[in-house]
Protein backbone atom coordinates (compact mmCIF):
# COMPACT_ATOMS: atom_id res chain seq x y z
CA UNK A 1 0.00 0.00 0.00
CA UNK A 2 2.79 2.40 0.89
CA UNK A 3 4.55 1.78 -2.42
CA UNK A 4 1.34 2.49 -4.34
CA UNK A 5 0.86 5.85 -2.57
CA UNK A 6 4.47 6.84 -3.26
CA UNK A 7 4.07 5.96 -6.94
CA UNK A 8 0.85 7.95 -7.29
CA UNK A 9 2.42 11.01 -5.58
CA UNK A 10 5.44 10.88 -7.88
CA UNK A 11 3.23 10.45 -10.95
CA UNK A 12 1.06 13.40 -9.87
CA UNK A 13 4.10 15.65 -9.39
CA UNK A 14 5.48 14.52 -12.75
CA UNK A 15 2.15 15.27 -14.47
CA UNK A 16 2.02 18.75 -12.88
CA UNK A 17 5.55 19.54 -14.00
CA UNK A 18 4.82 18.34 -17.54
CA UNK A 19 1.65 20.46 -17.63
CA UNK A 20 3.68 23.49 -16.56
CA UNK A 21 6.28 22.78 -19.25
CA UNK A 22 3.56 22.43 -21.87
CA UNK A 23 1.99 25.72 -20.74
CA UNK A 24 5.33 27.55 -21.08
CA UNK A 25 5.95 26.06 -24.52
CA UNK A 26 2.48 26.75 -25.93
CA UNK A 27 1.32 29.97 -24.29
CA UNK A 28 1.93 33.29 -26.07
CA UNK A 29 2.77 35.07 -22.83
CA UNK A 30 4.26 32.58 -20.35
CA UNK A 31 3.04 33.04 -16.80
CA UNK A 32 6.46 33.09 -15.14
CA UNK A 33 8.46 34.90 -17.84
CA UNK A 34 8.63 38.67 -18.17
CA UNK A 35 9.60 40.84 -21.10
CA UNK A 36 13.27 40.87 -20.14
CA UNK A 37 13.61 37.09 -20.07
CA UNK A 38 14.78 36.77 -23.66
CA UNK A 39 16.57 38.88 -26.23
CA UNK A 40 14.39 40.44 -28.87
CA UNK A 41 15.26 39.48 -32.43
CA UNK A 42 13.23 42.19 -34.10
CA UNK A 43 14.66 44.50 -36.74
CA UNK A 44 15.24 48.18 -35.91
CA UNK A 45 12.42 50.55 -36.90
CA UNK A 46 12.49 52.09 -40.35
CA UNK A 47 14.77 55.09 -40.61
CA UNK A 48 17.16 53.89 -37.91
CA UNK A 49 20.57 52.47 -38.81
CA UNK A 50 20.93 48.69 -38.58
CA UNK A 51 22.48 47.25 -35.45
CA UNK A 52 26.13 46.43 -36.14
CA UNK A 53 27.74 43.75 -33.99
CA UNK A 54 30.88 44.85 -32.13
CA UNK A 55 34.24 44.16 -33.72
CA UNK A 56 36.10 42.01 -31.20
CA UNK A 57 39.46 42.33 -32.97
CA UNK A 58 39.44 46.12 -32.83
CA UNK A 59 38.29 46.05 -29.20
CA UNK A 60 41.18 43.73 -28.34
CA UNK A 61 43.68 45.94 -30.17
CA UNK A 62 42.39 49.00 -28.31
CA UNK A 63 42.64 47.20 -24.97
CA UNK A 64 46.20 46.09 -25.72
CA UNK A 65 47.25 49.64 -26.57
CA UNK A 66 45.62 50.94 -23.37
CA UNK A 67 47.37 48.25 -21.33
CA UNK A 68 50.70 49.24 -22.89
CA UNK A 69 50.06 52.88 -21.94
CA UNK A 70 49.20 51.76 -18.41
CA UNK A 71 52.41 49.72 -18.24
CA UNK A 72 54.47 52.72 -19.35
CA UNK A 73 52.78 54.88 -16.74
CA UNK A 74 53.51 52.32 -14.04
CA UNK A 75 57.16 52.15 -15.12
CA UNK A 76 57.43 55.95 -14.85
CA UNK A 77 55.98 55.85 -11.33
CA UNK A 78 58.38 53.04 -10.40
CA UNK A 79 61.35 55.04 -11.72
CA UNK A 80 60.27 58.02 -9.65
CA UNK A 81 59.96 55.91 -6.52
CA UNK A 82 63.29 54.19 -7.16
CA UNK A 83 65.06 57.54 -7.58
CA UNK A 84 64.02 58.41 -4.06
CA UNK A 85 61.08 60.18 -2.55
CA UNK A 86 61.77 62.80 0.07
CA UNK A 87 59.13 63.29 2.73
CA UNK A 88 59.41 65.94 5.40
CA UNK A 89 57.12 66.37 8.40
CA UNK A 90 56.86 70.03 9.32
CA UNK A 91 54.16 69.87 11.98
CA UNK A 92 55.60 67.19 14.22
CA UNK A 93 54.52 69.02 17.36
CA UNK A 94 50.86 68.91 16.26
CA UNK A 95 50.76 65.13 15.68
CA UNK A 96 49.15 63.26 18.58
CA UNK A 97 50.53 59.74 19.07
CA UNK A 98 47.66 58.70 21.35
Amino acid sequence: MRRRNYLSVILTINAALLAGLLWVQVADQPLLAGEASAQSRTRPPLGEPPIVPPNAASQRAEMISELKKLGQSMEAIKRQLDSGVKAEVTNLDQIDAG
